[in-house]
């Protein structure tokens, strides 16, 4: 691949919009990816702050292990976190976690500067955020607080993954916030149609150990029930 030989010869924002195109278009391109992370590790320090967050978010989607490219993304990202607009702090928290990459210092800068643009957030920026911090178990009850009472605010407009996604992310980390959970058994009992099998489980795991309210809890089963049957039915129909 031409590209991978003159990567070298690539600006930043060359480096971080090819990693991104390929990790978008879901092209394993294991040496290019490598000459990639070699190259922009080496040059993060000239990457703007959208150039950290694709950058990261693109080795992430594609699941292509690089620990020393995330390490620099993570100390050239907790410097400049005050310029990282709100989508590029959701898609950094998401990217180091689902890249199983765990930087305290990193995940308590996001979270300091999440906490004060969290009312410019995106529904599923809110989502994402508290998905990420629970993935890697580093809890910031102050995040969560905020977290919680702007997801409570805008949980109609979420989607059935980010209402499944933000009750897993509270009942795994254990962190009450009863008027949260009210607002996404609601939503959720609502919407259920719209929810996959595995969105289901985790949306029911949650409001059993999250201990909500006993009546939301039956709503929110109950609907659970009623849309796993139409689903197998479905199912049995399309085998027939």
């Amino acid at each position: 691949m031409a590209s991978v030989a003159r990567v070298h010869e690539f600006d930043p924002q060359a480096l971080a919009n090819m990693a991104w195109a390929y990790a978008t278009a879901g092209h394993a391109a294991t040496s290019l990816f490598d000459a990639l992370a070699k190259t922009s590790a080496a040059r993060v320090h000239e990457f703007d702050p959208q150039a950290l967050a694709n950058t990261a978010w693109a080795y992430a989607t594609a699941g292509h292990a690089a620990p020393s490219l995330f390490n620099a993304l993570a100390t050239a990202s907790a410097a400049r976190v005050h310029e990282f607009n709100c989508q590029g702090l959701a898609s950094t928290a998401w990217a180091y976690a689902t890249a199983g990459h765990v930087d305290p210092s990193l995940f308590k800068a996001l979270a300091m500067a999440a906490m004060a643009r969290v009312d410019d957030f995106y529904p599923q920026g809110l989502a994402n955020t508290a998905w990420a911090f629970a993935t890697v178990c580093l809890v910031d009850p102050s995040l969560f607080d905020v977290l919680a009472t702007a997801s409570a605010k805008r949980v109609d407009e979420f989607d059935s993954q980010a209402l499944a996604n933000t009750a897993w992310a509270y009942a795994t980390v254990n962190h009450a916030a009863p008027l949260l959970f009210d607002a996404l058994a609601k939503a959720s009992t609502a919407r259920v149609n719209a929810f996959s099998p595995q969105e289901l489980a985790n949306t029911t795991w949650a409001f059993a150990v999250a201990n909500v309210d006993a009546g939301l809890t039956v709503d929110i089963v109950e609907a659970c029930k009623k849309h796993e049957q139409a689903i197998l039915r479905d199912g049995d129909t399309a085998a027939g």
